[in-house]
């Protein structure tokens, strides 16, 4: 490399050298590359311009246009940066490249940072930099040399080292050959910190940007009076001039990156959020916090902590805004530096709060309409808003104007896929309890529990210190195998137009320590958020009565049963479980059932209502029918496999259901158990012969 032109002091009529141009963030960039493209030619002319652009004519055209800025005949670097110093000091607005300067990165960083990055904005820039193996990337020695000799002539070798390491070190500058010689380092800018740098939203699956005037106002932010009051105050308290952090934890799609986002907005900002990832690479941290900074954004993380995790929160050092973080209710926050931390908890919207998204989603519905959505789904204000749009689809297929409850049962069935569907699995339930045949004690506890879950907020309210403010209904059906639990449980959830989930053991239960409370804690939270009604079946194999401790295996059995039992209190849905041996469950959990049904097997009457009603219109001879109910103790799943099996025989022999198929059934029902089945078929069914 040449020896550095000698610098020219600046003319006397550089000070209005940048009076048309914008103070915008975009602009600055600009001005401070060509600053550094001045220093370039400084130095790669090597006192002969006519030489030098003979060599790369391309440098000829950025000599004009810096010559016409700063009206002197060779502009020196000093000139260019005199000038860009006046223009930054007259800016009535904060200039992200001057801010990231107080946050650590000094102007020789942030010129050496633009340098590596000449040839992302011009590629004709690979020609000056290309090595003798063809590389077309600076090299740290070629930066080195280039920036060796301040605008005062001094020599400043070891500080541009210093500055050079430090940006590799924060990631803003990539090595793409780390296994060479220091000085023959390839480098370049992550193409996230280029983009941000020239003002662009960066590209990367890591990030999103919301611009400033595509944010939510916070004055628009639907929230019960107390709480609304809270938010209000916040950005206030979030003082950029005090390192803060803001922890709003709720359950997912309610609201909280919408809150956020209002935040940011009545601070001025943009918002850039940034996925759980960020948190295991202190590269891409640093890289955030910067970004954040250039585009005058206010950083969210978000992050969903499962049970009992512990996660830690580094200093975000260039970063003026306050981060905010969506997480849920679950897991533990700590910061590293003396922060401010506040901490705000979203709840699931009331009755009242639901009515207004509901307004806002679906303005074209009624009143009564948009009242019976908000009472019959307890959603989130996000997941609200998402479903409505859905549903009014559905309504619009089925021409009709108004949404109906089942096409909001329908659009909220997309939502569950994705959170439910890994853990538990979707029954049917269709129909009403009016088609279970129980008997008088269980059919009352059951419209209890049906009154129970369709006032539970009511309940929850009224009774602050009875129920805790908890909107959670959980019970317990207890009884023998084919008793009618699950049926039961499918039948309620279809009463109160909701999806039943069935948690299944096989996915959820794990080996592994902590990992099967971790996987029921996402199955209990995701139907909180969805609204579904989930089914816990055979309970008695998670909620076993806890033991001494006489091994490992009996702690973690414990420790198990502990969590399930704290999780179960806390637990804002609705929840049933269904056990075949009630006296195996643990009693604490029976004292947080709220309502417990025993399921017995059914008696004459009983039985004879069931064959009824899964015969249906079927001709089947009525006194032997109520002979079977009368003689025949069997529960209601094994009459319904006899008539299930008869309608088989009566398909097999192409015509109607007889009492001959229904015979045929019960005595192999029999069969199956080893007894003989006490009923003969009527005479009138059997063949000539055989009387």
């Amino acid at each position: 490399m040449n020896a550095p032109h000698p610098l020219m002091a600046p003319s006397s009529g550089d000070a209005l050298a940048f009076a048309d141009i914008a103070h915008e963030p975009a602009r600055h960039f600009r001005l401070a590359l060509h600053g550094v493209i001045a220093q370039l030619i400084s130095q790669c002319t090597g006192g002969d311009l006519h030489a030098a652009f003979e060599a790369q004519p391309f440098l000829a055209d950025y000599h004009d246009e810096l010559t016409a800025r700063v009206g002197v005949e060779r502009p020196a670097p000093a000139a260019w940066a005199a000038a860009l110093a006046r223009w930054e000091a007259a800016s009535p607005r904060p200039l992200p490249l001057l801010s990231l300067q107080q946050a650590g990165i000094d102007r020789l960083a942030l010129e050496l940072l633009l340098a590596a990055g000449l040839g992302e904005e011009d590629p004709r820039f690979g020609d000056a930099f290309e090595t003798a193996q063809g590389e077309r990337r600076p090299t740290f020695a070629l930066l080195q040399s280039w920036w060796r000799v301040d605008a005062g002539g001094e020599e400043r070798a070891e500080a541009v080292r210093a500055a050079l390491l430090r940006l590799i070190r924060t990631g803003l500058l990539h090595v793409h050959n780390p296994d060479a010689v220091r000085l023959e380092w390839q480098l370049s800018v992550p193409h996230a910190i280029w983009d941000a740098l020239r003002g662009d939203p960066p590209d990367v699956a890591w990030l999103d940007y919301v611009p400033h005037a595509q944010l939510p106002s916070l004055c628009d932010y639907i929230a019960p009076p107390a709480l609304g009051a809270r938010i209000e105050a916040l950005p206030a308290l979030l003082d950029a001039r005090r390192p803060s952090t803001l922890i709003v934890r709720g359950p997912g799609g309610n609201g909280r990156g919408t809150l956020l986002g209002g935040i940011a907005q009545r601070l001025g900002r943009s918002l850039l959020a940034a996925r759980a990832s960020v948190l295991d690479s202190a590269t891409q941290w640093v890289q955030f916090g910067i970004i954040a900074e250039l585009l005058e954004a206010m950083p969210v993380l978000r992050c969903e902590l499962a049970l009992g995790e512990t996660r830690v929160l580094p200093a975000l050092a260039h970063a003026s805004a306050p981060l905010g973080v969506a997480t849920g209710r679950q897991g533990s926050w700590s910061a590293v530096d003396a922060r401010t931390v506040l901490t705000l908890e979203l709840p699931l919207p009331g009755g009242h709060e639901r009515h207004r998204h509901w307004r806002a989603a679906a303005p074209t519905q009624s009143d009564a309409s948009l009242a019976a959505l908000a009472t019959g789904s307890r959603l989130g204000s996000g997941h609200i808003r998402r479903v409505a749009t859905a549903a009014a689809g559905y309504a619009s297929l089925a021409t009709r104007s108004a949404i109906a409850p089942e096409d909001v049962q329908l659009a909220t069935r997309a939502l569950q896929a994705a959170r439910l569907e890994t853990l538990a699995a979707r029954l049917p339930s269709q129909g009403g309890l009016a088609e279970l045949a129980v008997d008088a004690t269980t059919r009352d506890e059951l419209d209890a529990l049906l009154a129970r879950c369709r006032h539970r907020e009511a309940l929850a309210v009224a009774g602050p210190r009875l129920a805790h403010g908890n909107a959670g209904v959980r019970a317990l059906f207890a009884g023998g195998s084919g008793t009618g639990k699950t049926l039961a449980a499918r039948l309620l959830a279809g009463e109160l137009g909701k999806d039943l989930y069935r948690v299944d053991l096989a996915a959820t239960v794990n080996k592994f320590l902590g990992e099967t409370e971790k996987n029921l804690d996402r199955a209990l939270a995701a139907a909180e958020e969805l609204d579904v009604v989930l089914l816990l079946d055979e309970g008695d194999a998670l909620m076993a009565n806890r033991t001494e401790v006489g091994s490992s295996n009996d702690r973690y059995a414990n420790l198990e049963t502990n969590f399930l039992l704290q999780r179960i209190e806390t637990f804002e849905g609705i929840l049933i479980v269904t056990s075949n041996a009630a006296d195996r469950i643990d009693k604490a959990f029976t004292r947080r059932m709220d309502v417990v049904i025993p399921f017995r097997p059914p008696d004459e009457w009983r039985r004879y209502d069931i064959l009824k009603l899964h015969l249906g219109d079927a001709d089947i001879d009525d006194a032997w029918l109520q002979d079977m109910a009368c003689r025949c103790a069997l529960s209601g799943g094994q009459l319904r496999n006899i008539v299930g099996h008869a309608r088989l025989l009566a398909l097999q022999d192409s015509g109607a259901l007889r009492t001959a198929h229904m015979h045929a059934s019960l005595s192999r029902e029999y069969r199956k158990t080893g007894a003989a089945c006490p009923l003969r078929l009527p005479d009138v069914e059997r063949p000539a012969g055989a009387r």
